[in-house]
């Protein structure tokens, strides 16, 4: 029965759909249990009610038989300036849209039971609390649930009235202070149909701003001493974040000490940073920054750092030629403290041996002393100053040194066999040319069978300071085949650096038989590492032996004696060939 009734009801409510030309809407409230009465403005048979979900309810004055007997006996038509449908003992089935239709019009009433909220809520409560944060905009929402009509709210901060609405809701705006949190904040409900309000409470619980941050003083620091810095905020909810920079390096706390303190329920916050101290931190800004959720950029707090290290050892000077008359050496330390205490220089070979010690040691500035120009040779070397500021270093170490290797430019031949040349050049020789004295005339050699030319590095030893050392150098060695008495004359070897030219001349003359015969000078022995050895050999025909050696001459009369004057007059070697008659 109830199925046909509601298709028909489906079906009528299509039907009238497409003619309703205008219409007026109202609404009414009604208790539960009460009588309603929705008024209709027309009285001809026409008009039909229609009522929940559109099922139609009456047809003019009389009420559709067709209803369920639960609904027809509550419903009535009461002729009273209009068609107007009574309904006895309302209940919340009843709630909802109606419309009374006729040729005329359709006015349309909604009807609301009267009802009293179930709850009052804060919209923004979470565990009892409603968050928020120091010194920012936020809106503390108060809500009922249910009742109709809305019941009217009161929100109140310890116990002082905040705001009133009518409407079921309350939105205030503030932005809260520090003095505000653990405000208590209420919310009242009052409505027709309750006999006690409804109420809610909570506290506000705010997120604060650290309030202070301090820098704990930092003492003079050692190199390779640990830092450790401390950065302490206070008044942070919740705790304060901290980050370091040093260097433009960013750090995260190494250890941090939170605290908790009542009754405020704010945190104590001391951040540690532990670094190992290097000599690149003097003089340098380190910054702690504490920030929190509410304030990223926070608050920064700077130390500038004195590190102390002992000194790293630096020497100004510049390689000199054998014509330059200032003949110095700078020694600049670069320590924390900036008192120096130096000690005399040494001068060593390029292969470590100890030459001489040099200087005062009472301003750390080397004057080379001076020497002829043809002995300036020897001031080449290795330089070594030494220095401390009274602090030692990873080691232990007080005292502190730097070396740089010092040049004397300049030509110097070494001892010779064979037409071997020992020469040492700095820098290194662009080209080597051997000249023969012959007809009157010198005339380059070229290799062929009866020449050979060869050219390598070597180290050899030579005499700086009337000390035997070690040095970088070169060997040129002319071998000539088959000599015969026109090989007897004047050899010149042409040495060129990109500072000049210089010739050396030599003369190969025969010796008497009972010479003694030596391959070598002892002091030569072992000293061929940078390349091959090429001496002449010794070789004996029949009984004829002639002796070579090479003597050191003025080239080309006194004309260059000026530049000549840059050799040394060591006696040459003498080594043993075949002569050829």
């Amino acid at each position: 029965m109830e199925v046909n009734y509601f298709t028909q009801a489906c079906l009528l409510l299509l039907a009238t759909d497409g003619a309703i030309t205008s219409g007026r809407s109202e609404e009414i409230n009604a208790k539960s249990g009460s009588n309603a009465t929705l008024s209709c403005p027309w009285t001809e048979d026409s008009v039909k009610w229609y009522g929940i979900y559109g099922h139609q309810y009456s047809s003019g004055k009389s009420i559709l038989s067709s209803l369920p007997p639960s609904l027809q006996e509550r419903l009535d038509i009461w002729e009273n300036d209009g068609y107007n449908l009574r309904i006895r003992n309302v209940s919340g089935y009843d709630e909802g849209n109606y419309q009374c239709s006729s040729v005329n019009g359709t006015k349309y009433i909604t009807m609301f039971l009267i009802a009293s909220p179930t709850s009052v809520l804060f919209e923004n409560m979470v565990q009892q609390y409603i968050k928020g944060n120091e010194d920012q905009p936020m809106n503390i929402t108060c809500k009922s649930v249910g009742g109709h009509p809305p019941p009217s709210l009161i929100l109140s901060k310890n116990d002082n009235l905040l705001a009133t609405s009518d409407n079921g809701t309350i939105v205030y705006t503030m932005q809260p202070s520090r003095i505000d949190d653990r405000s208590n904040f209420s919310c009242t409900a009052n409505h027709s149909e309750l006999k006690i309000p409804l109420s809610i409470e909570s506290v506000l619980y705010l997120n604060l701003k650290t309030e202070r941050v301090t820098m704990e003083t930092i003492n003079t620091l050692y190199e390779f001493d640990v830092l450790n810095a401390s950065c302490f905020a206070t008044g942070g909810r919740p705790p304060t974040s901290f980050e370091w920079n040093l260097l433009g390096d960013y750090y995260n706390s190494s250890h941090e000490d939170v605290e908790n303190i009542s009754p405020t329920d704010t945190y104590n916050v001391n951040s540690i940073l532990r670094l190992e101290v290097h000599r690149s931190f003097d003089k340098r800004k380190l910054t702690c920054r504490a920030f929190d959720s509410i304030d990223n950029d926070g608050m920064t707090r700077s130390q500038t750092l004195e590190v102390y290290y002992p000194p790293s050892i630096n020497i100004r000077y510049q390689n000199l030629t054998a014509e330059d008359n200032i003949r110095q050496l700078i020694c600049q330390p670069q320590g924390n403290p900036i008192i120096y205490k130096f000690y005399q220089w040494e001068h060593h070979s390029a292969h470590g041996e100890k030459i001489r010690s040099l200087g005062s040691g009472l301003n750390g500035i080397l004057k080379i002393p001076e020497l002829e120009r043809t002995q300036r040779y020897q001031d080449t070397g290795i330089y070594k100053c030494f220095a401390e500021n009274g602090i030692v270093d990873k080691t232990g170490n007080k005292i502190q040194s730097g070396s740089v290797f010092f040049v004397n430019k300049v030509f110097k031949l070494g001892s010779v066999g064979s037409l071997v040349v020992k020469f040492t050049s700095w820098p290194p020789p662009l080209n080597l040319t051997w000249l023969k004295y012959e007809d009157n005339r010198n005339f380059n050699l070229q290799p062929s069978e009866k020449y050979t030319m060869t050219e390598t590095e070597a180290v050899i030893i030579d005499s700086f300071h009337d000390k035997k050392i070690h040095v970088d150098g070169y060997i040129g060695i002319l071998h000539i085949n088959e000599i015969t008495q026109k090989d007897l004359t004047n050899y010149t070897v042409q040495i060129q650096n990109k500072f000049g030219i210089e010739l050396f001349t030599f003369f190969l003359n025969d010796i008497p038989k009972s010479q003694d015969y030596r391959t070598n000078n002892d002091e030569d022995k072992g000293l061929f590492y940078g390349g091959p050895a090429v001496i002449l050999a010794v070789l004996f025909i029949a009984t004829v032996v002639v002796a070579l050696f090479i003597v050191w001459r003025k080239r080309y009369n006194n004309i260059n004696d000026k530049r000549q004057g840059s050799i040394t007059e060591d006696i040459a070697d003498v080594t043993y060939c075949k002569y050829k008659q």
